[in-house]
């Protein structure tokens, strides 16, 4: 790894350019359905709007491009999800090498792709590929804002939007806030640009587009803040659940960064607060805006569980740090320069392979027959184009039978999703919720059309149950059970479904 810096320049260019082609072809090749999530959001897209029962609004908005472009396929979807990940990492070849040069932004950029949690942000398109992409971009567009005294105009507009969309990917982005703040406040030099009006009127602007968000709340009973206060409700605080939540979150960190990166990130955080005092202004930037994040996730372990990726955005300023301490970059402690480096060719060797083990598990699954076994993390993406082939055959069986029928499920909302996106004709599914009146996902609030009124029901409901729910048979003429369908993924696992015929729907 002695290149040259014009060398490695090139040399950087060209692995981006390579891991964005590769990721491209992989979304391409991917063998399994849409996760659960995906689906979801993909039926939002449907019904454009400035919010949703969980989530700020821009993830249907991307879905409804994705769709479009890729014309309603999973592989849009997936490829939209590799074209964000690719400016992803743009942002933290570019960040790292305007604060550290080359030879740094070469490392961040190796560590980052060498961790098996980026390649599922490249492939999955969820909220959090479009968060880390307006994250990433926003460090980079408010240290140029507060550093550089060219395009002063350009840096302000760039951050004001990448922030404002960052607002509307996910909640996590107002942590960004008090981190800038924290960041200014910390040197003299920028203590005074609190008070400057560019930079206050970035952060409203950039709050602004929140408005017409906080609007749908407001008309929707703030659904959306009740449902993120839900994930904060605290859990058991015994010493045992303590340990297990924390052990449960080690393992997923771990797993998502590769263990040598994982190690090196949780050393340099720890490093970071000893020498804080001691290190240039550019590195208080990366470790502000990484550091007390993770510290705070970590803490929220004592009172509730952590999903693995609420920490992911907070990694960009790690990796660009990380990056810096292996090429010994200027700047950094002098015990830094001597003590890192030697962990970089360890820790991008280890990912990669834990990368690409990670990539080859759905093909590996295949070939070894290990499909659907306790061995495959990835069930839950599979089987969903095959109940909507199944249920799609009861379709035409029944459809001269039924008053123009539509699609009515029961149980978890992937169902309902899975199906609108996987029967041909991709069709709106209903679903009926598992208490009267209760409002447990997005299909609720669309609730049940006047245009309903009378019409014939195929009804899906998830296990081999006898029995609906009560209340749905009282907006029935009347109800029977047709068929059970089993769905089998691979030779180790199934999932069983119950059909219904329900005549006469009533709305009441």
């Amino acid at each position: 790894m002695n290149t040259k810096p014009s060398a490695r320049s090139s040399l950087i260019w060209w692995i981006i350019a390579s891991v964005a082609f590769l990721r491209l072809l992989y979304a391409i090749a991917f063998p399994l359905d849409l996760s659960g999530d995906e689906a979801y959001y993909w039926d939002w897209g449907r019904r454009l709007s400035w919010g949703y029962f969980s989530k700020p609004p821009l993830i249907a908005w991307l879905m409804a491009l994705a769709g479009w472009l890729g014309g309603q396929t999973d592989t849009g979807i997936r490829i939209m999800a590799a074209l964000l990940g690719t400016g992803s990492l743009l942002f933290c070849y570019l960040l790292t090498r305007q604060l550290w040069g080359r030879s740094a932004a070469f490392w961040a950029v190796l560590l980052t792709v060498a961790s098996p949690g980026n390649v599922a942000l490249n492939l999955i398109l969820t909220i959090d590929a479009p968060l880390v992409f307006f994250w990433s971009g926003a460090l980079f567009f408010f240290y140029n804002l507060i550093h550089n005294r060219r395009y002063v105009r350009l840096w302000w507009v760039l951050t004001t939007v990448f922030l404002g969309l960052g607002l509307l990917s996910k909640q996590m982005m107002l942590a960004f806030y008090p981190m800038a703040i924290a960041y200014l406040a910390n040197q003299p030099e920028t203590r005074p640009l609190l008070r400057h009006r560019s930079l206050i009127s970035a952060a409203l602007l950039s709050l602004s587009f929140l408005l017409p968000t906080l609007w749908w709340n407001a008309t929707h009973e703030w659904i959306t803040l009740a449902h993120t206060q839900h994930h904060f409700e605290g859990k058991s605080i015994s010493l045992l659940g303590i340990l297990s939540r924390a052990g449960e979150f080690l393992g997923s960190q771990i797993g998502l960064l590769s263990p040598v990166t994982a190690f090196a990130i949780a050393l340099l955080g720890l490093q970071s607060m000893r020498s804080f005092r001691l290190l240039e202004a550019k590195a208080r930037f990366l470790v502000i805006f990484s550091v007390p994040g993770l510290i705070l996730v970590c803490l929220l372990l004592l009172r509730q569980g952590i999903n693995a990726n609420w920490p992911a955005v907070f990694y960009c300023g790690f990796f660009s740090l990380l990056g810096a301490a292996v090429a010994g970059s200027p700047g950094l402690p002098e015990h830094w320069r001597r003590h890192w480096p030697r962990w970089g060719i360890p820790a991008v060797a280890t990912g990669v392979l834990f990368a690409l083990f990670t990539a080859a598990i759905p093909f590996l699954l295949q070939w070894t027959e290990r499909t659907g076994s306790k061995l495959d993390p990835l069930v839950r993406l599979q089987g969903w184009s095959e109940l909507a082939h199944e249920l799609q055959r009861y379709r035409e069986l029944h459809q001269h039978a039924l008053t123009d029928p539509f699609l009515l499920t029961t149980g978890h909302r992937y169902t309902t999703s899975q199906l609108a996106f996987y029967l041909v004709d991709q069709p709106r599914v209903f679903r009926w919720p598992s208490e009267p009146g209760a409002v447990e996902s997005q299909y609720e609030i669309w609730g049940f059309d006047p245009e309903l009124q009378g019409r014939d029901a195929l009804i899906l409901a998830s296990g081999d149950v006898p029995l609906l729910p009560e209340s749905l048979y009282s907006h029935f003429v009347s109800v029977r059970q047709v068929d059970t369908l089993e769905i089998t993924i691979g030779d180790h696992h199934s999932r069983s479904y119950s059909l219904y015929i329900a005549k006469s729907f009533q709305l009441r």
